[in-house]
């Protein structure tokens, strides 16, 4: 297996390099329409002698309306898609799982998205389940991790074991963490733009059909401006088809990458893999949509026989990165099976950062409240702001920062699903934290606003290199018990969270140097790193989850 880190940095040159190759394609386009167009309409003329005679105004004006038209159809797509991952989910058929939901096969997929979250350091994403699509697949979609959702092919759930599934989230889950969703929508985006000229040529070709009887004995340009445009169009919707496939297959080597670092299990997410080989339909995905959105998915969504335009790379080659050992014979199509509590335990490997979430032994009962969405809103007030204030909860006085924190993230879903009444009244009292001295409720106060309110709240930003500073002298000041900057804070962990992953690691390790100067980690220093990395959405590194 290539190195995380390697190989993410890898994935990100490809797709730089992509992305450019677009980019040209698009300018290819526009030059090649106005051309059309611009011939057509006298922009290009051939002078007595036989030399071509370009008029250039037409043909700018010509190229700056469609290039023009193709950014405002990009536009229209990219802000029909920003309200979240639930218009993905929900144009493919998807149905949005209650956060407390009591049904066994909902309560198994949302326990282990649970379990994911609480290991990758983030809130809990909705949960969408496609119950009319019988083979396995999965999809992770939105634009950035609040309005990130997750959702899964019945077939996906009701074929794979617990770890396997566990191994299929986990590989969404690298997808939220590494960016891609937002990458993903772009490219839907950009493909609707070009496509929009093949639209307007059938719209001229349609047009030409009723104005010719009307124009008997005249020429009539439109039949071949909307033929150019068609050709152009799907030339362009091709190649563009093609740069987005290609784009794709590299987000998935590092996603398996990233599932395998987070699970510690290669041999569930190769198992998982070797279940869509094992089956003649595979991942097939059936609905009319699944064409725009077939880069999204775990496995490859729509038949190709043009290896160019796979969205996903060959299973064969997947499961050889990921399990070298791997024979390439596919096992027989298993169905899942229940397995029993103590041969869960047996087959977690070792060491398990989704463990986390047991080792934290929350009450079922706080459970329940906190995936409740009427309970929600006023236990998570408690939980935050009330002990803050003097109250008296006997039930959250003995919880443990870690178990505090798992219990906002876990709460996210809830949250977002509660009344509106109930959500702005916990909004407004946890303003009161806004300025507190205690940094780890700041913190969660931040976390909670971050994912409850407009992205517009937290646009300031800093330098990369004073909001790096920043953080560390907090953590420092915290930690001697000085005062804090917290507005400067708050702009040092909005730069950050716009970080790459790559680039948070250094990051990161500082603050770790910074808690362990003394060659101890207190209880204190351990709870500040862990809601600071939570903050700007980055798991917690090793150090920090032994005897947490």
């Amino acid at each position: 297996m290539v190195n995380f880190f390697e190989h993410q940095q890898q994935a990100k040159r490809n797709t730089g390099l992509l992305v450019v190759l677009f980019s040209i394609a698009f300018l290819l386009i526009v030059g090649l329409v106005g051309a059309i167009a611009a011939a057509v309409f006298g922009g290009i003329s051939v002078s007595q002698n036989g030399s071509y005679v370009f008029s250039w105004q037409p043909i700018l004006w010509v190229a700056a309306f469609v290039g023009g038209g193709i950014l405002m159809a990009m536009f229209v797509k990219w802000l029909s898609l920003k309200p979240g991952g639930h218009v993905v989910a929900e144009s493919l058929g998807g149905v949005r799982i209650a956060p407390d939901s009591t049904d066994p096969l909902e309560r198994r997929i949302l326990n282990v998205v649970e379990e994911m979250a609480i290991a990758a350091n983030m809130p809990v994403p909705a949960v969408y389940l496609l119950p009319n699509e019988g083979n396995i697949n999965a999809f992770a979609a939105g634009y950035e991790s609040k309005d990130a959702v997750i959702g899964l092919t019945r077939g996906a759930v009701e074929t794979f074991s617990r770890e396997q599934l566990q191994a299929v989230v986990a590989h969404e889950f690298s997808h939220i963490l590494n960016g891609d969703m937002r990458l993903n929508i772009r490219l839907i985006a950009a493909l609707a733009g070009i496509l929009l000229i093949a639209h307007v040529g059938r719209m001229f070709l349609h047009s030409a059909r009723f104005s010719s009887s009307r124009r008997k004995g005249n020429g009539n340009a439109l039949p071949l401006v909307g033929l150019g445009l068609i050709i152009v169009g799907y030339i362009g919707v091709f190649f563009g088809n093609i740069i987005k496939a290609a784009v794709s297959r590299q987000r998935e080597y590092l996603a398996d990458a990233a599932a395998v670092q987070f699970t510690r299990n290669p041999e569930a997410l190769s198992g998982a893999l070797q279940q869509i080989g094992a089956r003649q339909h595979g991942s097939r995905v059936q609905h009319a949509n699944a064409d725009e959105t077939a880069h999204l998915f775990f496995g490859q969504a729509l038949s190709s026989w043009f290896t160019l335009l796979a969205t996903h790379p060959p299973l064969e080659k997947r499961i050889k990165r990921i399990q070298p050992s791997w024979n390439g014979r596919y096992p027989r199509p298993q169905q899942a099976r229940v397995q029993s509590l103590q041969e869960q335990q047996a087959n977690q490997p070792q060491p398990n950062a989704l463990s986390r979430l047991a080792m934290l032994a929350l009450p079922a009962l706080l459970l329940d409240r906190v995936r409740s969405p009427q309970q929600a809103p006023q236990f998570i007030r408690d939980l935050v702001v009330g002990q803050m204030v003097g109250e008296k909860h006997l039930e959250l006085a003995a919880l443990s920062p870690a178990q505090q924190l798992a219990l906002v993230e876990l709460a996210i879903p809830a949250l977002r699903v509660a009344k509106d009444s109930a959500r702005l009244a916990l909004l407004n009292d946890l303003e009161q934290l806004s300025h507190s001295d205690d940094l780890f409720h700041w913190c969660l106060y931040q976390l909670l606003a971050r994912q409850l309110t407009d992205g517009k709240r937290f646009s300031a930003t800093l330098d990369n290199a004073e909001a790096f500073a920043v953080t560390v002298v907090a953590l420092k000041r915290s930690e001697a018990g000085e005062k804090i900057d917290l507005l400067q804070l708050e702009q040092a962990l909005n730069t950050c969270k716009k970080w790459a992953p790559r680039a948070k690691q250094p990051l990161i390790e500082k603050w770790v140097e910074t808690v362990t100067e003394d060659n101890h980690i207190s209880d204190n220093e351990r709870k500040l790193v862990a809601t600071l990395c939570a903050c700007i959405e980055e798991p917690l590194p090793d150090d920090m989850l032994q005897n947490s």
